[in-house]
């Protein structure tokens, strides 16, 4: 009996042995192992589409104002297709110097004349129906001489012009837009003529003749003009656009003397590239270049203008801009045809 004892202790021990066992699997340890380390992926990022940046608002734009993802920069000199509805203001400064001569009695006036000018411009459009809108602005630029002989040949000028204007569109794709313009305006004008002023006297005098009239200094100028226009605003890609037109006006001066009449023909062309259209830089340039020709007349003379621009770009509802352009034309009748007149604009244009 006794030599079974060991065989009966060693059958026990693996009986408890394997209750334990299945005890524990039965029941699980209050002792939890570590939770495994988890990494965690953060969402995709869905990719921006090609050229457009990762700007918050930049799809913000007024709808009026944009062609095929573009948003066009205004220029001051070149009207486009677009019918917005937006407030415009612009400061122009001028400086510019030419060469002539002029006979002031016995005095002989030759070489370089000097002048400088300022002024500004205001306008509001309002956009209706879609593909129309109206349009008032209000220009006033005052010019002279800035030194002694300049101010005897060149004289002072102020004018001031006060226009209206509609414009109806065509859309025609997702691209380009096509329009009518047509606008009309009454200008009144002074200048002050010293130089042929007295030199008008002093032959008068030489007459016999001594009295002189206002209107042997002051010139008087009252203009009204009617000007038809079709215009068009392309943008075959983005950040780049094209803004161009092409006009005739039709033009009644009365002046001192009487009246006279002219007309002429006119284009203009804009080219701007927006920057921010394709990177985060908001920033975008323009070039741009118009010109006047006088098909009949004698009060209206052949004007060119050629510059460019740079505006910041970084506001959908917001266009603000510094425009230098290079200008030829004669200030007056009595000092020659020049490329030598610079004029700088500040402008703001805010659109809703």
């Amino acid at each position: 009996m006794q030599s079974h004892l060991p065989l009966v202790a060693f059958v026990a021990l693996l009986t408890v042995g394997a209750a334990a066992a299945a005890d524990e699997q039965a029941t699980p340890s209050t002792t939890l192992p570590p939770a495994p380390q988890t990494t965690v992926t953060p969402a995709p990022v869905a990719p921006t589409p090609e050229g457009e940046p990762l700007v918050p608002g930049e799809k913000d734009a007024p709808p009026s104002r944009v062609l095929n993802g573009h948003v066009f920069m205004p220029s001051a000199s070149v009207p486009g297709a677009l019918t917005t509805t937006s407030f415009s203001t612009y400061l122009v400064t001028v400086y510019g110097n030419t060469t002539g001569s002029a006979q002031i009695g016995d005095q002989l006036y030759s070489g370089t004349f000097d002048y400088a000018g300022v002024g500004a411009i205001v306008g509001y459009e309002y956009a209706f129906l879609d593909h129309f809108s109206a349009r008032i602005s209000i220009t006033e630029l005052v010019y002279s001489g800035i030194n002694g002989s300049s101010a005897l040949v060149i004289g002072t000028a102020v004018s001031t012009a006060g226009s209206l204007g509609f414009t109806a569109s065509l859309p025609i794709g997702d691209s380009l837009k096509l329009a009518l313009l047509v606008d009309g305006g009454i200008g009144p004008g002074l200048a002050l003529t010293i130089g042929s002023g007295i030199s008008s006297i002093i032959k008068a005098c030489q007459a016999g003749n001594c009295s002189a009239g206002n209107g042997e200094v002051f010139g008087t100028k009252n203009s009204f003009t009617f000007r038809p226009a079709v215009a068009m605003s392309w943008a075959p890609w983005r950040p780049f656009g094209v803004t161009a037109y092409l006009s005739y006006a039709f033009v009644t001066e009365n002046l001192n003397a009487g009246s006279v009449s002219g007309q002429a023909f006119g284009l203009g062309v804009a080219l701007d590239f927006d920057f921010y259209a394709i990177s985060n830089v908001p920033i975008g340039l323009q070039a741009v270049y118009t010109w006047t020709a006088p098909t009949s007349g004698t009060s209206l003379q052949h004007v060119s203008d050629l510059g460019g621009g740079i505006f910041y770009t970084g506001r959908p509802h917001l266009a603000l801009g510094l425009q230098i352009v290079a200008r030829r034309f004669a200030v007056n009748s009595d000092v020659n045809v020049s490329w030598s007149t610079w004029l700088a604009t500040i402008g703001l244009r805010y659109y809703w």
